[in-house]
């Protein structure tokens, strides 16, 4: 299904998410495979490195993740969600349930601004996979970083100068939202201080969904 812009109240809130970022994170999982169940921080850039081998040797068959990302000058926080994860085995993951986020200015607004039917100001604004769901996660090579679409939120943690670089362009791929924007960092594109990757907790031997290849052609 495609991703709801309603957010889940405070109280979906679990007691594991309590003084981290799972905090954030938690109201936008509403329908979706993490909605209830606790996360945990698998991968972070600024411990395990700003490389794309770092990363997927940390999130390669953890299924369902959410990406949350700082900017240096301490003023944005953005992410995406990603409901098939990553494999490492190329090619890309499709999901009409994929969505980004964004803290928006103020609220209000419509399609996720101001507040949701039980009352609960919503901060965060959710933007939607459009076009059906091809390439929601547009590259999942080994050598390669995150991509949300080809081009609506690209981390391509490459070694070097711009190792912490991102770039996002809104539109073709995910959509523009209430606030109209053109992307969803300033200027189309910053460099990060933090970038941390969140996946559900899972028990021994429980069946993690999407852990392994997935069918291109699908859109789910």
């Amino acid at each position: 299904y495609a991703a709801t812009y309603e957010l889940s109240s405070q109280s979906a809130i679990l007691p594991s998410d309590k003084g981290t970022d799972a905090e954030l994170i938690r109201p936008l999982l509403k329908q979706t495979q993490l909605e209830c169940r606790e996360i945990k921080v698998v991968y972070d850039a600024n411990v395990h490195g700003w490389d794309a081998a770092a990363f997927h040797s940390k999130v390669d068959g953890c299924g369902a993740a959410v990406v949350i990302v700082k900017t240096d000058d301490g003023a944005t926080v953005v992410g995406g969600y990603n409901p098939k994860g990553w494999s490492g085995l190329g090619g890309a993951r499709p999901s009409v349930a994929s969505f980004l986020f964004y803290k928006r200015n103020g609220g209000g607004g419509g399609g996720g601004g101001g507040d949701d039917s039980e009352g609960n100001r919503r901060i965060y604004q959710k933007l939607r996979k459009v076009g059906g769901g091809g390439l929601a996660c547009a590259n999942d090579d080994p050598r390669g970083g995150i991509y949300f679409g080809p081009d609506a939120l690209v981390i391509p943690l490459q070694p070097g100068p711009r190792e912490r670089m991102a770039q996002s362009k809104l539109g073709p791929y995910f959509e523009r939202g209430p606030d109209d924007l053109s992307s969803i960092l300033s200027g189309g594109a910053a460099t990060l201080e933090d970038l941390k990757v969140w996946v559900g907790v899972y028990a021994d031997g429980e069946d993690v969904p999407y852990s392994g290849a997935v069918l291109d052609m699908t859109s789910g």
